[in-house]
């Protein structure tokens, strides 16, 4: 029998092959622990991005759906009651989304001067719904389990969200003046009319500045056209909000009877156009009527002083009445080209005006006497306009269109 021999290197071959195929074995299984906890992670991680989805679509709703009621019904409660309806109509994690009475707040949103807005909670006349939609920490909506806690060494899943939305509806009223110096031209001098009026009067007995009071406006080159027609672009502006505003129109003068057969008889104001009410409200008709009124009055007679006072209280009347909403915007923008000469002190009017909630933006046209109207836009958190020819005007009834924003979410 032959003896065998094994080579000592071949020995040591088949030991190093054997060492290597175990730290194989080590790391390819390390891969495996990390890879399935990479997974998990990613798993959990995508799941915990659902739920944040989830709940920024559910408190979003429930704040639209408390800031609609709020408008819709005018009573707190039941814009609360709606929040937390609509917030369980939306699954979070699968379940009905929970929230309390206590996590909906009601308040009013501003807008500040930088553009952005503003929540004061309990501010009046309230406008605006914010909801603390919440996930865990004892919130009525518990915390969501998540499926590899055990490896991940955290149990569940908790957070947060705050949605706010504000449905503002606006009331506006235009208090426009009607007096005698709308009908001059735009050149700023007193009793130059513009010529030739083809609607002038063929009485002379009294004098040119009878014959002009005694007719119409001139049609193209009055201050009052010139008026109506930025109020087509306000109106035209206002129709692109998403809720236009309802509007209502004030014109004012003085009181005054045309010393002339048959003695027609101007009030110091009148509500050409009165506010409409919410439900019936169509932004088409509304906006009609406005435009017949603006005519109506282009076809008429302009006598009398500036009784400016008469004009804010007329406006205040509107949007306080009968077919006001509590909770609504209320705007007056009010318009003069002259200085007030007849009735009570208009700042006592806008502090009057000011303590019923009502803002005052006013537009002053070649006016005299801007003081006043500046005055009155601060003792009411409105915004003052001295204008000086058309396109100012136009801009000035531009911007205010624009500034009623009536529905946001933040």
């Amino acid at each position: 029998m032959v003896p065998i021999h094994f080579r000592s290197d071949r020995m040591g071959e088949l030991r190093g092959n054997r060492s290597r195929r175990g730290a194989a074995h080590i790391l390819i299984a390390s891969m495996l622990i990390v890879f399935v906890i990479a997974a998990a992670l990613t798993i959990d991680l995508a799941y915990m991005q659902l739920i944040r989805t989830e709940l920024r679509a559910a408190t979003d709703a429930a704040a639209k759906a408390g800031a609609e009621a709020l408008v819709r019904t005018q009573n707190e409660d039941e814009a609360v009651a709606a929040a937390v309806r609509y917030a369980r109509m939306n699954r979070v994690a699968g379940k009905p989304f929970q929230i309390r009475p206590a996590d909906v707040s009601i308040g009013r949103v501003t807008v500040t001067n930088s553009g952005s807005y503003r929540f004061t909670e309990h501010a009046v006349p309230s406008n605006a719904i914010r909801v603390n939609g919440q996930i865990g920490n004892r919130a009525a909506t518990q915390a969501v389990p998540l499926f590899f806690s055990g490896i991940l060494g955290a149990e569940d899943f908790s957070t947060s969200r705050q949605a706010t939305a504000a449905r503002q509806e606006v009331e506006v009223c235009l208090s426009l003046d009607r007096s005698g110096s709308m009908l001059f031209d735009m050149s700023g001098e007193d009793y130059s009319y513009p010529k030739p009026n083809p609607n002038l009067s063929t009485y002379t007995d009294w004098g040119e500045i009878w014959q002009y009071h005694l007719s119409p406006p001139h049609p193209t080159r009055s201050r009052w056209v010139v008026l109506a027609d930025a109020i087509g672009l306000f109106l035209d502006e206002a129709e692109r909000n998403p809720i236009p505003p309802r509007t209502s129109l004030v014109t004012w003068v003085s009181d005054y009877m045309v010393p002339l057969a048959p003695y027609q008889v101007f009030p110091a104001a009148e509500s050409d156009v009165p506010l409409p009410r919410s439900e019936s409200a169509a932004w088409t008709g509304n906006r009609r009527q406005i435009e017949v009124a603006i005519e109506k009055r282009t076809r008429g007679q302009m006598l009398g002083g500036t009784n400016m006072s008469a004009g804010i209280d007329r406006a205040v009347q509107e949007l306080t009445g009968p077919n006001s909403q509590r909770l609504s915007n209320k705007v007056v923008i009010l318009l003069t080209d002259g200085q007030w000469n007849d009735g009570r002190d208009p700042l006592e009017a806008a502090r009057d005006a000011a303590a019923q909630g009502i803002t005052i933006h006013t537009v002053t046209m070649l006016s005299s006497d801007p003081g006043t109207m500046r005055r009155i836009a601060e003792i009411t958190g409105g915004n003052f306009y001295q204008t000086s020819n058309q396109m100012q005007l136009r801009a000035a009834f531009q911007e205010l269109a624009r500034s009623l924003p009536v529905v946001l979410t933040e």
